[in-house]
């Protein structure tokens, strides 16, 4: 390119200003340059990934992130009660040495038992698996075996089946730890990554999935699943039932021992509560009506960790005077309904109970009201089950039952209108700047006028609206971080480099001094560099840190409008001889063009911003917070909502159906 530039632009020089021989032997001399560094890039990229130091750095990031989801889960008082879970036989196909009974403080002992290491635990809803599996995970983190697999909590929700497990491990590697995907591969490669998928019942909206559902097509995936001659290590989490039911449709998980969590008994519920309270002895009734009657409806409905924990959060709220909201011994007397009584009380006060004790807590006023919380989580929870019920697909993307990822709730606002806020957005700003300009240059509003300029505005508008004919675009974002490695740096440099190129070809065919085309190039190449052009976010050159749901859409946003302002400050300077005009008239002409083309780049970032706009409850929209990234993070702070990969889910998935059956209360806020 470089050499065609210069075969073009030389010829035109006039006589003295450029030595024709020098120039073609500068410009060969940039080529073969220029490809001598494309050739040491390759060479730098075929160099082996050092799997092991690779591996370590995965293995602190994975237990930092888990260590905060196990607090989450337990709440703040960080209490767990030593379940009890026992060996189920398979009906082929099983593992060894796997022992008839354990705990949860032996899991990791189990675990290193058997032969091959695949592990399947099922239990009731909330008989705590996911914190079983927490456990085990830590566990082997804490105290590795050499050239143990580093274990990665992957929700089983997000996983497509077209691609095999290997696969679906490097893009998730890339996608929630930002590794880069050579070393994604390497590591997988390497038999260095243990998946324990958890949720395998959340796949399908069917409680018993049959031979043909997506689970059973997620435990034949499992089953190819090899490291080598033998069947890789494996953990899956899955409710009894949804197991059951793919067993005896003859799918289950081979060469895996399946384990099941035991009911809570009274004594546990006895020593969690003891722990978990501040003062037992309020509790004294309950306990011994579950102790006198174990098979009845209060204790089969506090059977299990999670129904224990909601009793404690609800019956330990406290009023303004510290004084304490509600009775424990008010268990009883719902109890005497059913157990799913028990279940339905505790779900409906829990939100209040968790808003109240987080202020409390803190010393603090929520920043939200119960009222709203339980609003805005109830919209969220009722378009995951409409997604989860229906099954629907979205251009051959199915739209996630329990996730909330932020970058792809915009079709909860309606896939035309979020698209048609965008385009109405567009046409805005062009009709704003014609109007500046009519003003400015002393036109007038005649119907000519406008409609000469009204007409390029809603052409603008339609072809940004065929620009988001891709459903799913790839967000973009500004990679500071990557300055921290030689391959970052290096790779910035180049893009500078050719930022450079780029500005003194804007000179030569523009007739601008070659100060301005180097600065254009340096601002251009600065933000290549650091941007990498418009690519996936998970790309980070082998830099890890702490992820943030949230960082995809505001990175996006950052990248979009930071392209805006280079493009600007790059028009302006072009047209910098042409100031005749008015600086202000380049500007706006500058700033509508930039806006339109973030717009058009910046797709995921922007139909966030569209989502909010169309989730104001006008016209019968839902209604949703301005901030609603920053009120998920509070819901994730405060122990609503948990943290899963690059998106949030609901802390537990009774919690989610409750809320989705649920109307908002009559006091809620709008």
């Amino acid at each position: 390119m470089a050499v065609v530039l210069g075969l073009w632009l030389v010829p035109q020089a006039k006589l003295g200003e450029v030595d024709p021989v020098s120039a073609v032997v500068a410009l060969l001399a940039l080529a073969a340059g220029l490809w001598s560094g494309r050739q040491a890039l390759r060479v730098t990229r075929m160099a082996p990934v050092p799997v092991a130091e690779m591996a370590a750095r995965l293995a602190d990031e994975v237990r930092s992130r888990e260590g905060r989801a196990r607090t989450q889960l337990l709440g703040q008082k960080n209490r767990t009660i030593d379940v009890d879970f026992a060996f189920r036989p398979a009906p082929a196909h099983p593992t060894q040495h796997a022992r008839a009974k354990g705990q949860l403080t032996e899991v990791v002992d189990y675990y290193r038992d058997l032969q091959p290491q695949r592990l399947v635990i099922t239990g009731a809803p909330g008989a705590g698996k996911t914190v079983l599996a927490l456990e085990l995970l830590l566990g082997l983190l804490e105290n590795p075996d050499p050239g143990q697999p580093v274990p990665v909590r992957i929700p089983a929700t997000i996983w497509d089946t077209s691609h095999p497990l290997s696969g679906w491990l490097v893009q998730h590697l890339v996608t929630a730890y930002q590794q880069d995907l050579r070393t994604a591969q390497a590591l997988v490669d390497a038999g260095l990554i243990l998946p324990v998928i958890d949720g395998l019942d959340e796949v399908d909206a069917d409680d018993t999935p049959g031979h043909t559902s997506r689970a059973a097509d997620v435990v034949r995936a499992l089953n190819a699943y090899q490291h080598g001659r033998h069947a890789a290590p494996l953990v899956l989490t899955c409710r009894t039932g949804h197991y059951q039911a793919l067993t005896k449709a003859e799918v289950w998980t081979h060469d895996a021992a399946l384990v099941t969590i035991d009911a809570v008994d009274s004594a546990k519920a006895r020593q969690f509560i003891q722990s978990r309270v501040d003062n037992p002895a309020r509790w004294q009734t309950v306990l011994s009506t579950i102790d006198d009657h174990p098979g009845g409806p209060l204790a089969v409905g506090l059977s299990t960790p999670w129904r224990l924990s909601l009793a404690a959060t609800v019956y330990e709220q406290r009023n303004s005077d510290n004084s304490y909201s509600r009775n424990p011994a008010d268990l009883i007397r719902v109890a005497a309904t059913s157990n799913h009584a028990v279940r339905e009380h505790l779900l409906t006060h829990f939100i209040a109970a968790t808003t109240a004790a987080h202020a409390t807590q803190f010393d603090k006023q929520s920043p939200y009201t119960a009222d709203q919380t339980l609003q805005w989580l109830g919209v969220l929870a009722r378009y995951l089950d409409h997604n989860a019920t229906t099954g629907r697909i979205l251009d051959g993307v199915p739209l996630s039952g329990t996730d909330l990822v932020l970058h792809q709730l915009w079709p909860l606002g309606g896939v035309n209108r979020v698209r048609g806020t965008i385009v109405l957005a567009t046409a805005l700003i062009w009709l704003i700047a014609a109007l500046v300009l009519l003003n400015y240059f002393g036109i007038g509003f005649t119907p000519t006028q406008v409609v000469g300029f009204a007409v390029p505005a809603v052409g603008i508008s339609l072809m940004t609206y065929l620009a988001w004919a891709r459903i799913w675009p790839e967000p973009i974002h500004v990679n500071v971080r990557q300055l921290r490695t030689s391959k970052g740096i290096r790779s910035f440099l180049l893009s500078l480099f050719f930022g450079v190129i780029f500005g003194l070809g804007v000179a030569l065919l523009f007739a601008v001094t070659n100060t301005i085309g180097i600065t254009i190039g340096i601002t251009i190449g600065i933000f290549i560099g650091l941007s990498d052009v418009v690519k996936n976010p998970h790309e980070h050159n082998g830099v890890s840190m702490r992820w943030d749901p949230r960082e995809i859409v505001k990175n996006d946003l950052v990248a979009s409008a930071a392209l805006v302002l280079v493009f600007v400050f790059s028009f302006v300077l072009v047209l910098l001889d042409e100031l005749a005009v008015g600086l202000a008239s380049i500007l706006v002409v500058a700033f509508a063009i930039g806006i339109t083309i973030g717009i058009t780049i910046g797709r995921v970032g922007i139909r966030y911003v569209a989502l909010l706009l169309c989730t104001r409850g006008w016209f019968g929209a839902p209604t949703l917070p301005w901030r609603l990234g920053r009120f998920l993070h509070w819901c994730y702070h405060v122990g609503l909502i948990r943290q899963a990969g690059i998106g949030y889910q609901f802390r537990h998935r009774e919690l989610q159906d409750h809320l989705a059956r649920h109307p908002q209360p009559a006091g809620a806020s709008s």
